[in-house]
């Protein structure tokens, strides 16, 4: 009997040492998320999170890395080059280029049907590579007319714009030389050079597409592609009711402007009015952006939106681990804490009804959400971004027709693609 009690005590404390080995293994799980800035609190907020996470995971430690937008893509690059890419990462436009280098994990194995459903087919597809999920949708980002609604009063304007036309009339009419001294000191709308998506809205509402089929080079070097251009180029150069390019050097300078009531437009992505409001007293308005002249409403209702995504990396040792710390910040109850902070949605209906309620500004965002058009993702969507810019400056500057800037973005995007 005595032996059979030793034997049993001695069994026990194996398994115990087991057990203890197997908890002590499972601390030891360390994983690192890299994610670009949307906030000056990011590291706050992200620290709260995750000991949320850490109260239902607390043998899963996550080490945030607050990576600067201007060398994200560069860092991470590297980075998986050598073996040692982070567990997790916020992915954008440039996701394709890591998952065609087999960089990222294929996540269809891990996402339910259920948590499938709870997403707009165009949002799971912006997420794709070759019909695989590299990323659970996280936040989405659609755009919207900012307006000083005190400037719009002044000028005795009382509806918004809906149409191209209209949006000249008004721009036209709040575009003034105050002071009387030969100068306009009062613009109808500014634009952030910056922000490659600002002008295109405009190309593809004249019912031209982003991409070729390939999503090799562009899809707007033709009559529609033009038009869209030319709108621009009208705006900024025929009626010059744009904030010039001369006036600022910097993001600051040129959103001063804005916040000191010496512009009364301001087309931006949503997430802007958090930005705007902390920064100023403008009594701020949004509405939809005005449609194009395109025969279908897809083209001609444009908004462009942006999708960003969490995706685990193919080099993890921790693949599920991984797994579960997406699958809780995804979660509409805990994904709203950050969204709800920066001012963001959610590409998850059952999120965005958790939030903003009463809010007269996010609601114009809400509905374009409802709506979602993401442009599709391609290997070269850093090379178009990059020369999109390029593009549009050119014409602001005058230094090309439209015609003339699209046809040289098309022999760039060429070269690069090889085609």
């Amino acid at each position: 009997m005595k032996k059979k009690v030793a034997m049993c005590l001695c069994l026990g404390m194996v398994i115990g040492l087991m057990t203890g080995a197997t908890a002590q293994a499972d601390d030891e799980v360390k994983l690192t998320f890299w994610k670009s800035p949307h906030s000056d609190r990011e590291d706050e907020i992200w620290a709260s999170m995750i000991a949320e996470f850490n109260k239902e995971y607390p043998n899963i430690s996550v080490e945030f890395l607050n990576v600067a937008w201007d060398s994200v893509v560069e860092k991470e690059t590297a980075a998986f080059a050598a073996g040692s890419g982070p567990d997790i990462s916020f992915q954008t436009e440039q996701f394709p280029l890591y998952a065609k280098n087999g960089y990222l994990t294929a996540l269809d194995d891990y996402v339910s049907d259920d948590k499938r459903a709870g997403y707009p087919e165009s949002a799971l597809e912006y997420c794709s590579y070759d019909g695989q999920l590299m990323g659970v949708p996280f936040v989405a980002l659609d755009s919207v007319m900012f307006y000083n609604k005190d400037l719009f009063e002044e000028a005795g304007i009382t509806e918004v714009p809906t149409t191209w036309d209209e949006l000249v009339d008004v721009a036209k009419k709040l575009t003034l030389d105050k002071d009387g001294d030969g100068e306009t000191d009062q613009w109808g709308m500014m634009f952030e050079m910056d922000d490659y998506w600002q002008p295109l809205t405009y190309i593809i509402q004249a019912g031209a597409d982003q991409w070729n089929e390939n999503r090799t080079n562009i899809g707007f070097n033709n009559e529609q592609g033009v038009e869209g251009l030319s709108f621009f180029n009208k705006l900024y150069n025929e009626e010059q009711v744009v904030l010039p390019l001369e006036k600022y050097t910097s993001k600051d300078e040129e959103r001063a402007y804005f916040y000191n009531n010496q512009v009364a437009m301001f087309p931006q992505q949503i997430h802007y009015s958090n930005l705007i409001k902390e920064a100023s007293d403008v009594n701020l308005g949004a509405f939809k952006l005005p449609a194009g002249p395109a025969e279908d409403p897809e083209h001609a209702n444009w908004n462009f939106a942006n999708i960003g995504m969490l995706s685990i990396s193919s080099q993890t040792e921790h693949p599920d681990e991984a797994w579960k710390f997406v699958e809780f910040i995804t979660r509409p109850e805990i994904e709203k804490t950050y969204l709800s902070e920066v001012g963001f949605f959610s590409p998850q209906v059952a999120t965005n009804d958790l939030m903003y309620e009463g809010d007269e500004i996010m609601a114009v965002g809400a509905e374009g959400i409802k709506a979602l058009q993401v442009s599709p993702s391609s290997d070269y969507a850093n090379a178009m971004l990059q020369n999109l810019k390029t593009m549009y400056e050119s014409v602001a500057r005058q230094a090309a027709t439209p015609e003339e800037a699209i046809q040289t973005m098309d022999a760039t995007m060429r070269a690069i693609s090889g085609e």
